[in-house]
């Protein structure tokens, strides 16, 4: 993460030229030589540079692939918190409001370039309408962010391998030992510190994830229609009381946001990313949308943070094809963990050890990552649904609810209208009150959970 620039005074600039609006409409993101490695192309990760500039399609299949991926899976038991009528709608409203702010994300970021700051981060465009303050409050927001999520892929794989299945239900591993079998792979997994060498990773994964997520869907489509919809007919509407565990869940599946910048960088002009923006996040959305409403109008009431992990449990799908795709989703999370942790260890290997920006730092710095996300793992027990509704209603709402708003409210290069104004205001105080709420739920449940001392 590189500090933010400034264009150079030797040349007239384009807006200087011919005013801003041609400069907006047709000026590359970074203006730079592409020979220099100041284009960003997203790779699914945080900060890194590349060196071309990205086609349509790809632009469209990093947005798609950077906000449909693991979390995906925990939005049936996060709808099954919200009722039959609440969730569909509440999960439109909050894709509604994370779109939103993406877009202001996007529209901050171009201000700042036509006064000739160069913000290519989420967190250098908090640093440049924040301050300072701003920029250390993003990364720190990036960094437990992304740490939370890696915790989940620990739990993820001891809540879902299915080794009772392999091994049987009297050799079945623990939560915590499976948490243990998988801990060597990751230690190997995180071994290499160039971006290039996790591309194979990635591809591994996106592919394993985009199959089980394809079968989800398939899966719970034929369950419904073979049972009429049963299940559907006995849910509640409205689940107010523990609706915070819903937006917790929702805003965790929604994580793109911190990649909005990265991909857009990664095309000449802000126009032509918004093209394929907003058809992709919306496809993003959609696809998020049909898995949490029909599996749930499907198979009814889920207690278990991963969809695949649930059926396997009531055995309302075929054994050995769930087992399979248990398998492949637990290799997927696997597979996609060094990608993860990379964002955290660039952040903290440059701010604490002296490291450039875009540096995974060395390898003891991310080794001591990993042993602290599967710790934490362990340490919560198996509880996945409500330790992604505690980091959702945290560090993800605070990214991808409050901030953006905030920083359109602050950013001095505009006056907006009242109307703009009290708009903003109210999604800042809507997301505050929604995260306070989720963290406050979350934790109550998970103390519950951990101590024994009543139903989640």
């Amino acid at each position: 993460m590189g500090a933010v620039e400034r264009r150079g005074a030797a040349k007239p600039s384009r807006e200087e030229a011919e005013g801003p609006a041609a400069a907006a409409e047709e000026d590359p993101l970074l203006t730079r030589s592409l020979s220099q490695t100041d284009v960003r192309v997203a790779d699914g990760e945080q900060g890194h540079f590349g060196t071309h500039i990205a086609s349509n399609r790809q632009t469209f299949m990093n947005v798609l692939k950077g906000n449909v991926g693991p979390g995906s899976l925990a939005l049936p038991f996060a709808f099954s918190r919200a009722g039959a009528a609440l969730g569909p709608l509440g999960f439109f409203l909050l894709s509604s409001m994370a779109i939103y702010n993406m877009h202001l994300l996007i529209m901050c970021r171009e201000r700042l370039r036509r006064q000739g700051v160069f913000a290519r981060t989420y967190g250098e465009v908090a640093g440049a309408l924040l301050g300072a303050r701003g920029k250390h409050m993003v990364d720190a927001f990036i960094v437990l962010t992304q740490l939370g999520i890696c915790t989940v892929y620990s739990a993820f794989f001891g809540d879902s391998f299915p080794s009772a299945d392999i091994l049987g239900e009297a050799h079945k591993l623990s939560y915590v030992t499976l948490i243990g079998v998988c801990f060597p792979i990751l230690l190997l997994l995180i071994v290499p510190d160039k971006v290039r060498s996790l591309a194979y990773f990635s591809a591994a994964a996106n592919l394993l994830i985009c199959s089980s997520i394809l079968w989800v869907l398939v899966e719970s489509t034929r369950h419904a229609f073979a049972t009429d919809f049963a299940a559907l007919k006995g849910l509640p509407l409205a689940m107010p009381a523990t609706f915070p565990m819903f937006v917790g869940n929702s805003v965790y599946a929604l994580e793109g946001i911190g990649l909005v910048l990265p991909v857009g960088n990664s095309m000449r002009t802000t126009k032509a990313f918004q093209k394929v923006f907003f058809p992709a996040i919306i496809t993003a959305c959609t696809i998020l949308w049909l898995i949490g409403t029909l599996c749930y109008f499907s198979f009814g009431e889920i207690s278990d943070g991963s969809i695949t992990a649930e059926l396997d449990k009531k055995h309302l799908a075929s054994k050995g094809l769930l087992e399979v795709v248990n398998i492949a989703l637990c290799a997927a999370v696997l597979l996609t963990y060094p990608l993860q942790l990379r964002p955290a260890a660039e952040v903290i290997a440059e701010r604490f050890l002296g490291y450039p920006p875009g540096s995974a730092g060395p390898y003891y710095g991310r080794l001591a990552l990993a042993v602290f996300t599967a710790g934490v793992a362990a340490a919560v027990g198996n509880n996945l649904g409500l330790i992604i509704a505690l980091i959702g209603s945290g560090c993800c709402a605070m990214l991808a609810l409050i901030l953006p708003p905030l920083m359109d409210v602050v950013d001095p290069s505009h006056t907006p209208s009242w109307a703009r104004l009290c708009w903003h205001l109210t999604l800042v105080l809507t997301g505050v009150i929604l995260a306070i709420l989720g963290i406050i739920v979350s934790s109550e449940a998970l103390w519950r959970a951990e101590t024994g001392r009543g139903p989640v």
